[in-house]
């Protein structure tokens, strides 16, 4: 018969009570395995079992709980614990737009006309792709010298492990190195730039490949550590791998090629493919602009009207519901009710489910 048998109800509710839950379930001790007394791993069961008694609460008394809400790191849409995708085809702008966020945050400044961070925070960008002298170069354009801003390079990182340390955070260990480093800095904000880069041996097209990063992203938020990824496009325009990484983000951004730059250095369009913390309204479509001079580096943005812009692909040979959404990032619904107003006002025609230039 085994141990955890022989073990009365009494003797295991004494046990959970005079033993302390340490802070993580899987920091367990080793007791004695005599007869009487219990494994490390019956010990870990007990505590787990108590744990879970105490979380389960009744809805009323959930509800009169003093839950204070999450802290905006940036306004409208980034939240402390948050976990977001910033994702882009490359070249187009993602990692630009990732630096300028994480600038905002740790200065308390906007960022463009539409985004602001109330409150300065603490920031940890993690660069596991560009080299030394061009990240240098981005941030000095950038005008990044903030000492809440911090910065980890991965060719940084392999100098000051005498070549023994490549960045790799499927790595548990470094999971596990990353996340007290940021709890001992008072991070708020943790961008990793980039998803192919920075994570190794994972299977990019497996959902059970993400498994090993998911759990580490999920300690890091409710830690009030918020997390954005900079991810790749597919050759479909859409995030590249698989969709599991997806499930859990409270927002996820579009970096998309301007069609027209004008005078500008560099420009760019993003859009919101999913954002649970705020309505559509409150997050548009935006078009960026940044302009280089000796001095400083100037960033515009301007609201893009999406209404007049698939009126537009309408007229240039997109006819059905589907392209449409796909290209604009909205739902059947919120394009057939546009569709309808634009025929309304004589600006396009329906025909057989067609939506056709008239």
């Amino acid at each position: 018969m085994s141990t955890l048998r022989q073990i009365t109800t009494s003797m295991k509710e004494d046990l959970a009570n005079e033993i302390p839950t340490p802070p993580l379930l899987h920091n367990t001790v080793t007791a004695p395995t005599e007869s009487g007394r219990t494994t490390s791993d019956e010990v870990t069961q007990i505590r787990m079992t108590r744990a879970f008694k105490t979380a389960t609460i009744t809805a009323k008394d959930f509800i009169q709980r003093d839950i204070p809400k999450r802290e905006v790191l940036l306004s409208p849409f980034l939240l402390k614990g948050d976990y977001g995708i910033i994702f882009a085809p490359r070249g187009v702008g993602k990692s630009w737009l990732a630096l300028m966020m994480c600038k905002a945050i740790s200065d308390g400044e906007k960022v463009g006309n539409h985004w602001s961070a109330p409150t300065p925070q603490r920031t940890l960008y993690v660069d596991a792709e560009m080299n030394l002298p061009d990240l240098q170069g981005r941030c000095k354009q950038l005008n990044i010298e903030s000492d809440s801003f911090l910065m980890l390079s991965h060719e940084q990182l392999f100098t000051e492990s005498n070549d023994s340390c490549s960045m790799n955070f499927a790595d548990k260990r470094q999971q596990e190195v990353i996340m007290n480093q940021c709890i001992e800095s008072d991070v708020s904000l943790l961008v990793i730039d980039n998803l192919s880069t920075a994570f190794h041996g994972l299977e990019e097209n497996k959902a059970d490949s993400w498994e090993e990063v998911s759990p580490w992203l999920l300690e890091l938020r409710r830690r009030g550590v918020s997390v954005v990824l900079v991810c790749h496009a597919g050759r479909n325009g859409n995030i590249r791998g698989t969709s599991k990484r997806e499930d859990m983000a409270h927002w996820i951004l579009s970096v998309e090629e301007c069609d027209d730059k004008g005078e500008c250095s560099h420009a760019f369009k993003t859009k919101f493919t999913k954002c649970r913390n705020v309505t559509a309204l409150e997050t548009p479509s935006l078009e960026w602009s940044m302009i280089y001079t000796d001095e400083e580096t100037v960033v515009a943005t301007k609201e893009i009207d999406l209404r007049a812009q698939m009126v537009e692909m309408i007229v240039g040979g997109i006819t059905s519901n589907k392209e449409l959404c796909d290209a604009l990032g909205k739902g059947k619904g919120t394009i057939t009710k546009w569709a309808k107003k634009a025929a309304e006002e004589g600006k396009i025609k329906i025909q057989s489910g067609k939506y056709l230039p008239v």
